[in-house]
């Protein structure tokens, strides 16, 4: 049976899975660094949102299973895992991630 005739798609590597067709809207790019450490929307969905700007960090997390609200892990397994050639641009875009997210929550409580 062809691929087509059976609903199957050629899987291509390196493609964040959509775990959700959910309609988000557009969120600031610190309303989405948020929501991502928080757990309220998904790696395809951040992606979505603020683009390609964070995709060493969120290949990174899905290969070793991290979730971004537990920043000491996230921190550990760069340090332990991470090569060495990718280490400093994951380490940076996971500081701008929590910089943002940090920045929307002291913005929220300022309100």
């Amino acid at each position: 049976m062809a691929k087509e005739e059976s609903g199957v798609e050629e899987i291509i590597p390196g493609l964040i899975v959509r775990h959700t067709n959910r309609r988000l809207g557009r969120l600031e790019l610190s309303d989405a660094c948020e929501r991502l450490i928080c757990g309220k929307i998904s790696f395809s969905e951040f992606v979505d949102q603020v683009g390609e700007g964070f995709r060493e960090l969120l290949d990174f997390m899905m290969e070793h299973d991290l979730h971004p609200g537990r920043p000491e892990e996230v921190v550990y397994c760069v340090d332990c895992y991470a090569d060495f050639c990718c280490r400093e641009t994951i380490r940076s875009q996971l500081g701008e991630l929590y910089r943002m997210g940090a920045a929307r929550v002291a913005g929220a409580k300022a309100s």
